[in-house]
C-alpha cells in the first residue's frame, strides 16, 4: 500500500487487489487484521452501538448497512446485524476497501476515554456521511470487495454485472 492518494481507478483497484496475495480461506476480519498491520494501526468490526440502533429506530431513518469511522488512533468498521451472514461478508469488505484504498472520511473526535472509540456525534455524523463519497470513491470500494469476493469465493459466477446482480449472488 505505497502512495497516499486515495485509488478510485478501477484498474488501480485491480492491481492492489492482485499485490495482496490472499488465501482463498480469507475473511474481512482476517483482512482487517493485516491491514492493521500494515497501516500499525487498529481496524476494529463491530455492530452499531445500540443507541445508535435504538435513534435511528425512533426517526425512522434506516442505517446504512455498513459505515467506516476513522478515530484517531483507530479505525471503526460499524454494521447492521440485521442481514445475511454473505451480505454482512460483503458490507466488511466494501468498508475495508475504502480503507485499503486510502479513501478520506471525516476524521471521528474520541470520547477521551482510553479506548480511542469514537462517541455518539460522531457515529451519527458518519452514518449522515454515509453515501456521500465521491461516487469514484464508492464505485472503487465496490469493486475492491466484489474483486475480493471473487478471489475467496471462486464459486461465486462472473456474471454479477450490476450490484443488484452481485447482492444476489452472495446471498445464503
Amino acid at each position: 500500500m505505497t502512495g497516499s492518494a486515495p485509488v478510485t481507478n478501477i484498474d488501480d483497484v485491480r492491481a492492489l487487489v492482485c499485490a495482496l496475495d490472499l488465501p482463498a480461506t480469507i475473511t474481512p476480519e482476517d483482512l482487517a487484521v493485516r491491514l492493521s498491520t500494515m497501516r500499525r494501526r487498529p481496524v476494529l468490526i463491530q455492530p452499531y452501538p445500540e443507541n445508535i440502533v435504538a435513534e435511528s429506530r425512533r426517526s425512522g431513518e434506516p442505517l446504512p448497512y455498513g459505515v467506516w469511522v476513522a478515530g484517531a488512533a483507530s479505525d471503526y468498521i460499524f454494521f447492521r446485524e440485521d442481514t445475511t451472514h454473505s451480505h454482512r461478508r460483503h458490507i466488511l469488505l466494501h468498508e475495508v476497501g475504502h480503507i485499503f484504498c486510502r479513501h478520506v472520511g471525516d476524521e471521528a473526535s474520541a470520547d477521551g476515554g482510553p479506548e480511542d472509540v469514537p462517541d455518539l456525534q460522531t457515529v451519527r455524523r458518519a452514518v449522515k456521511r454515509d453515501g456521500e463519497f465521491a461516487e469514484a470513491q464508492e464505485l472503487a470500494a465496490e469493486t475492491f470487495a466484489y474483486l475480493i469476493e471473487r478471489q475467496t469465493r471462486p464459486t461465486l459466477s462472473a456474471t454479477g454485472e450490476t450490484p443488484a446482480a452481485r447482492y444476489r449472488l452472495l446471498e445464503d
